[in-house]
């Protein structure tokens, strides 16, 4: 198992949750993660307001950043 890198800049939550991401398919859960970006996004009947994008935004993020730790991995 690859450990992430360990440094002050991150906190010890932050250190926590990207040992688990590291731990597992970072790939596929960036893939997961697009795939209810997507659903939610453009499948979705439903009115989405700022702050649902906001989230919506953040989660594309989150999914790009777990796609770079694979890539690193």
């Amino acid at each position: 198992m690859k450990k992430p890198p360990t440094t002050s800049l991150y906190s010890p939550a932050q250190l926590e949750l990207l040992e688990l991401v590291a731990s597992n398919d970072a790939l596929e859960l960036s893939e997961e993660l697009m795939c209810i970006h997507d659903i939610a996004l453009y499948q979705s009947d439903c009115s989405i307001d700022e702050k649902e994008k906001t989230a919506l935004y953040q989660l594309k993020q989150i999914a790009d950043i777990l796609k770079q730790i694979s890539k690193e991995g």
